[in-house]
């Protein structure tokens, strides 16, 4: 009974010893297409240094690596538009949850005059 358990212990650590080489790369795979590390910020944060403007509605977003930017998405190609227009998006939808505090904050304020930023840029860039 006992050296049959044994010799089972043995081979499945065999067997998981030869996995791991595959293991090891199907974790560094998930890693390096990590979804938290995103191509811009719209923000100037951390590695994000280089400003960029969208070529629509020349919104300013920020990149980490210009060289390796810019050689992922050169200008006019059908990749950088659509980063384009993720930043677009991405900022309209950033203005419009601030406009909204910002409506919110005057109906508080009882009258008082609460300045609209937000709501400004969103009415000038999109109209």
């Amino acid at each position: 009974g006992g050296a049959a358990g044994q010799q089972e212990g043995g081979f499945n650590l065999a067997a998981i010893i030869q996995l791991l080489p595959v293991l090891f790369l199907v974790f560094f795979t998930l890693v390096g297409n990590s979804p938290s590390e995103p191509v811009y910020s719209l923000q100037m944060k951390g590695h994000y240094t280089t400003r960029k403007t969208t070529s629509m509605k020349e919104i300013d977003y920020y990149v980490k690596n210009n060289n390796k930017f810019e050689r992922e998405y050169p200008h006019g190609t059908y990749a950088r538009r659509r980063v384009d227009i993720a930043v677009e998006k991405d900022y309209r939808q950033y203005l419009e949850n601030e406009c909204w505090r910002e409506r919110l904050r005057k109906g508080q304020s009882g009258g008082r005059s609460v300045k609209m930023h937000a709501c400004t840029q969103l009415r000038d860039i999109w109209g």
